[in-house]
């Protein structure tokens, strides 16, 4: 073999090598959530999804419920922890984030979480809504269970601090800028949530 035919072969190998790399670098780089027309998948952990999240308690009325918001990278996971108290007339503890992105159409969500066995409250919302305002939904988690929750916008109502409002706008996901958690309900002591994913299907 000639060193001129050694070359070409090397330099063969080498553009397939760039080839192969360039293809693998162009996947990891991709959003997480998937761009199809039938589903966006968002990772609570992922700060190309969601701002940073941040705390609402009862402190804002005078209660003393504690809370905090920590991510387990490698388990790729949000965690909401803290403690609820009916101390001077509170009871609830919250976390909340913009979602960077904007949802597609889109007909069902779907919460992946593992909970402690309380009832959590997921709320979503639009600049359609006045301030403090939010479309809420309930679910129960199951102690140390990973957990699916799937909703549709009419499962969601509007509430202000805990009071329905009536002749709100309608919920469309497609609209929705922001998403939280929280814990309320009486539900006095520990709390602890661990938030996976939530994804939007047509």
């Amino acid at each position: 073999m000639t060193s001129i035919n050694r070359h070409k072969i090397r330099l063969n190998q080498a553009i397939k090598t760039t080839i192969l790399v360039a293809g693998f670098m162009s996947l990891i780089s991709q959003p997480a959530w998937s761009t199809s027309e039938e589903n966006m998948l968002f990772h609570f952990t992922d700060v190309s999804h969601f701002t940073k999240w941040n705390i609402n308690n009862d402190t804002v009325m005078g209660g003393v419920s504690q809370s905090q918001v920590s991510i387990d990278g490698q388990q790729n996971l949000l965690l909401f922890t803290g403690s609820v108290s009916l101390e001077n007339n509170g009871g609830f503890a919250s976390t909340e984030s913009i979602l960077t992105s904007q949802i597609t159409t889109a007909s069902l969500l779907t919460l992946v979480v593992k909970g402690d066995g309380k009832t959590y409250q997921i709320r979503l919302k639009t600049p359609s809504l006045s301030n403090g305002e939010a479309y809420v939904a309930n679910f129960t988690t199951r102690v140390d269970t990973i957990t699916q929750h799937a909703f549709t916008a009419a499962d969601f109502t509007v509430s202000f601090r805990g009071r329905s409002v009536a002749n709100a706008p309608e919920l469309h996901f497609e609209d929705i800028d922001r998403i939280g958690f929280l814990v309320a309900q009486k539900q006095q002591g520990p709390f602890a949530i661990e938030l996976h994913s939530i994804q939007f299907d047509r």
